[in-house]
């Protein structure tokens, strides 16, 4: 599913901006992608999250894009994620897998907000350099690929449209990247044994996103593959 997340558009204090899904053909197929244009970047929050989700996510609600998700941490051996973007764009932005975690294991067809433990966002590209969490929990090499991890505890909804809080969990790849093939799971492992989340906590969708903290761009789906390996 796409999603054309702008979750924080009145952090614009009334500046023009747009943001919109996007579709072309190819010889391939349709192909699917986004846009958009915000004003300046402005320390420390974004405007935006256009995203492709696979699963559920409890800000919004409504039926899984998959019977594999929700579940429950200790009973995923894996979560592959296969992705290629191609992306034109100014720096203040990053490209993400974000990860929402929650008590229950259930796809509610309301937006549940409330049940959210964790959020554990996978930064493959940083071209701005913007920070993740405030407090350092050192690097980190998984599979391939090294990531600067940090977190925050108590986080909360920057659009001040709920009272939720939840621990921000960060990151972000030292090597940047526009087409990866990793397992998440890994993520989900080292969080567990550095204390971050609960092995019973249950992980709602996979979603890969550009966070967007002002200016213009476009990106286009190359693909974006999740598979669920259950234990």
């Amino acid at each position: 599913m796409l999603v054309n997340n702008t979750w924080n558009e009145q952090y614009a204090m009334g500046q023009p901006w747009t943001q919109c899904l996007l579709r072309r053909e190819t010889a391939a197929g349709p192909q699917f992608g986004w846009r958009w244009d915000w004003p300046p970047y402005q320390p420390y929050q974004s405007y935006a999250a256009p995203e492709a989700l696979f699963g559920w996510k409890a800000w919004d609600g409504g039926p899984s894009t998959t019977p594999d998700l929700p579940k429950r941490v200790n009973a995923i051996a894996g979560l592959n994620l296969d992705f290629a973007v191609d992306v034109v764009a100014d720096d203040t932005h990053n490209l993400n897998a974000t990860m929402w975690l929650t008590h229950s294991d259930v796809a509610s067809a309301e937006r549940n907000p409330s049940d959210i433990t964790a959020e554990i966002m996978v930064w493959f590209r940083n071209p701005a350099g913007l920070p993740g969490g405030t407090t350092s929990d050192g690097s980190v090499t998984l599979g391939d690929l090294t990531f600067d991890v940090s977190h925050l505890d108590n986080h909360g909804d920057g659009s001040g449209n709920s009272p939720q809080t939840w621990t921000m969990i960060t990151y972000i790849s030292q090597t940047p990247q526009l087409a990866a093939n990793f397992d998440l799971a890994l993520v989900l492992q080292d969080s567990v044994a550095k204390g971050l989340i609960a092995p019973e906590d249950a992980v709602g969708g996979v979603e890969l996103i550009t966070e967007v903290f002002g200016g213009s761009g476009n990106l286009w789906l190359e693909r974006f593959d999740v598979s669920v390996v259950p234990k």
